[in-house]
């Protein structure tokens, strides 16, 4: 029997039962809790339309999940602030070049997770083609520009590489490090670092027991939803405006469903200065995990107060299930560009660049980056 599959246009009409198979028998990603699909649907959907898809095997048994979306990304958000001003000046007539509508199998915002989940990885190559036919049927029926399948990790490129054969190339993105926790608790890092790094630390943390300076964890959701006030979500806003990459910025509205519709799971850490929030970070447990998600600060204070690291160390003291090692030992890059004149006026460009990082902990990791850049001679 051939593998057949259903397609709804709301995660309330999902066959849950089949849905949460998939997703307990593929390692239970949070990411695919209903509950949190909800969250970016119901905040969502006036900028995206979303499908969600189950695929089933011959025998008539859910064999994988996928939520899908359309959205349209303007180029000049993904572009520096010198090229983006440049994009934005261009004439009327190429503005269409500007607005990118992409298809994409995945969800907005970018957790780090992957909406596709698969009961058997080994299937895939029965699985991939009937997902794929449905997302092109439509991709073609929302007159999508592109297809992208996003956020997949380095153990995911074999049972994937049925879409290679589709037609489909890889494209590494910003990664999202995971570091496996190697010391009981920040303090034992601390401990372990050489001096001049463990100074440096000290010298961070001691700025947060300044008079008036508290942080401190909230769990209950009524609390949050009163404290996530329009006010505090500029912070966050600010701190995306300050991206190099700005595919999405996520309503308020987005962090008050997760709020009510994850309640026990949700947790936001902020830091106050004076009883005005000042830094917070969303973070989200997910059984054995602890995912510091979104988060927020006064720029104005980051100098004064190392906000960015100290909401960094706080995420990791209060979860202690996994240490970041922020202090940077060395970095280099790499650049490769190439340009195109598809007219006489209009110069088109594309540049490479891959960069690597290592941490004084001994953890490193690389960076991938695509850059587009588009020029018109007035």
């Amino acid at each position: 029997m051939p593998y057949t599959n259903r397609v709804f246009n709301s995660i309330g009409e999902v066959d849950l039962t089949a849905w949460e198979r998939v997703r307990s028998e593929s390692g239970g990603s949070i990411f695919m809790d209903p509950r949190f699909i909800a969250s970016v649907e119901t905040s969502m959907k006036e900028d995206c339309r979303f499908w969600y898809v189950i695929v089933y095997d011959g025998n008539g048994r859910p064999a994988a999940c996928a939520c899908l979306t359309a959205m349209t990304i303007d180029l000049a958000d993904l572009a520096d602030p010198r090229l983006a001003s440049i994009i934005r000046r261009l004439p009327r007539l190429l503005t269409r070049f500007r607005k990118l509508k992409l298809f994409i199998c995945g969800l907005p915002g970018s957790p780090g997770e992957k909406s596709l989940a698969l009961t058997s990885l080994s299937s895939s190559e029965d699985t991939l083609p009937v997902l794929d036919a449905v997302i092109r049927d439509l991709a073609n029926e929302t007159r999508s520009d592109a297809i992208v399948y996003k956020e997949f990790g380095n153990g995911d490129l074999e049972w994937t590489r049925p879409l290679l054969t589709l037609g489909y190339r890889r494209i590494s993105t910003p990664p999202m490090h995971f570091f496996k926790p190697s010391f009981q608790d920040f303090d034992e890092y601390r401990a372990a670092l050489r001096t001049r790094y463990r100074q440096q630390v000290n010298r961070s943390i001691r700025k947060l027991k300044a008079p008036g300076i508290r942080q401190e964890i909230l769990t209950d959701s009524k609390e949050i939803s009163r404290l996530y006030t329009a006010h505090v979500h500029d912070l966050y806003c600010q701190m995306a405006a300050k991206a190099e990459a700005k595919l999405e910025i996520l309503p308020i509205e987005f962090f008050r469903q997760l709020t009510s519709r994850l309640e026990g799971d949700v947790e936001l850490l902020v830091i106050s200065k004076d009883s005005r929030i000042v830094a917070f970070g969303w973070c989200l447990h997910a059984g054995s995990s602890y995912h510091l998600l979104f988060a927020g600060l006064d720029y104005q204070l980051n100098e004064e107060l190392d906000l960015y690291f100290n909401l960094m160390y706080a995420g990791n003291h209060f979860s202690n299930d996994s240490l970041y090692a922020l202090a940077t030992r060395s970095t280099q890059s790499w650049h490769a560009n190439v340009f195109y004149s598809p007219l006489p006026k209009l110069d088109l460009g594309v540049e490479f660049m891959h960069g690597t990082r290592e941490l004084t902990s001994g953890a490193d990791g690389d960076l991938d980056r695509l850059q587009f850049m588009a020029k018109y001679s007035f």
